[in-house]
Parts: structure tokens; C-alpha cells; sequence
């Protein structure tokens, strides 16, 4: 039987749709949390790259930097409900970086989780200095069990970059 375009992507969708219905929900819709983050000099945008492209730049917060302080309070409340053997992965990062950060400063960093279906959830950040609003935006992530993500999805590009299981070029925990 030939399948037509729409036809696969209905029974992806359908299969897609049952899985995320097996998974236990990982979020739960209104959980918020906010963490207060004094900024330092590993955050400076000259430590985000080299080269003039960064080098050139006044003293600030890199938005790198800022997207990474967002993602981690949202996998914080993410691990209040992970079930065993599962761990979040950012699918989507969409952060307006909307003033200066001095490096030095005290940021206080909110998320609220907005969306909860299955293992997907998405995240109303906003990062606040003394001043202003200087970061608002949405972070998305999905819930997966790490030794099957592993097993599927890693497994077959390691081998073909030649690593083997002790020699991955990152700290695993």
C-alpha cells in the first residue's frame, strides 16, 4: 500500500501523540520558581568567544550567558517531578536580551511553566536586574529516559565520529 505525504504524517503524529500520552506528565501547568544570580566575570561576553567580534564589546553580560541561567531554573523545576532514569533536553530557546547586564550585578531570574503535556513543557522567563527588565522569552524542553536516548540517538553518532563509550570528549555524570 502506497502512503500518501499527509497520510505519513498523520500516523507520525499519531505515534507521537500515544507516546507523549504514556509518558507521566513532567511539569505541572503554574509552577514558577525564581532564583537571584549575582553575574561575574565568567559571564562576560569577551569569555563568550574570541577574536575582535568579542573582544570589541563593553563589559556586559553575554545573552549566552543569560539563556543559560534561564534554561537552568526551568531544568531545576523540571527535576522536582522527572520521573526515574528521565532528564530534561532544551528543545527551543527564544530569549529577547533586552538591556545591558553590568557584570556584578544581582539578576533575578523567573519561570513559570506555561505548557505541560506528556514529556513536553514550555517556560515564561523573565531576568530582571535593579533597574529594568533585561531578558524576557520562552524555553521549551522535553523529558527523556537517558539510557534509551542514549542507546538511540547518541550511540550511532558517536560511533560513526569513532568514540567509544570511555573516550566521549565530555564530562558525563
Amino acid at each position: 500500500m502506497l502512503m500518501t505525504t499527509s497520510s505519513v504524517r498523520r500516523r507520525l503524529f499519531t505515534i507521537t501523540l500515544r507516546r507523549a500520552q504514556q509518558t507521566p506528565p513532567v511539569a505541572q501547568l503554574g509552577t514558577l520558581r525564581e532564583a537571584i544570580y549575582r553575574t561575574g566575570p565568567q559571564d562576560c561576553v569577551q569569555t563568550a568567544g574570541s577574536g575582535p567580534a568579542w573582544s570589541n564589546k563593553p563589559p556586559v553580560v553575554a545573552s549566552c550567558a543569560v539563556i543559560r541561567l534561564c534554561e537552568e531554573i526551568c531544568m531545576v523545576a523540571l527535576l522536582d517531578t522527572m520521573p526515574e532514569g528521565y532528564c530534561s533536553l532544551g528543545t527551543r530557546q527564544h530569549l529577547g536580551h533586552l538591556g545591558p547586564i553590568a557584570i556584578g550585578a544581582e539578576v533575578t531570574i523567573t519561570a513559570r511553566c506555561v505548557r505541560a503535556r506528556g514529556k513536553f513543557s514550555s517556560w515564561q522567563v523573565t531576568v530582571r536586574d535593579s533597574h529594568e527588565t533585561v531578558g524576557e522569552g520562552r524555553m521549551d524542553f522535553v523529558a527523556v529516559h537517558r539510557p534509551r536516548y542514549e542507546a538511540q540517538r547518541l550511540a550511532p553518532k558517536h560511533a560513526a565520529l569513532g568514540h567509544t563509550s570511555s573516550a566521549i570528549p565530555c564530562p558525563t555524570s
